[in-house]
């Protein structure tokens, strides 16, 4: 069993602790912060919009729905793939901050 250390925020195992202290910069977690405020700001702006696009462009191919999207230089797989694209780049993102969190977790005691 490790041993515990105790801190203002509870008990933590010692040697993760004493890891962390050695390698961990606590500035990530702003960093973080930061890319995740990009995210979200474009979310709100950009990809909800592509998205609502994406699918009246899709809802109209595949279900043969009237036209409300107006076509124009881009195709319904052109588009698909564009915001495939952003999810991608955004999922490195919330990649890098899920295992951020994951080395804070861990010192979790058993």
């Amino acid at each position: 069993m490790d041993k515990l250390f105790p801190t203002l925020y509870g008990e933590v195992r010692a040697r993760e602790l004493e890891q962390l202290r050695s390698s961990f910069d606590t500035s990530q977690i702003l960093t973080a912060i930061d890319e995740l405020d990009r995210f979200c700001a474009q979310w709100r702006k950009q990809l909800r919009d592509d998205l609502f696009r994406l699918h009246g462009m899709a809802h109209t191919v595949i279900n043969d729905a009237p036209l409300t999207i107006v076509p124009g230089e881009e195709s319904l797989s052109e588009a698909a793939f564009s915001l495939a694209e952003e999810f991608r780049d955004s999922q490195q993102s919330l990649l890098s901050l899920l295992t951020l969190l994951a080395r804070i977790a861990d010192l979790e005691p058993d």
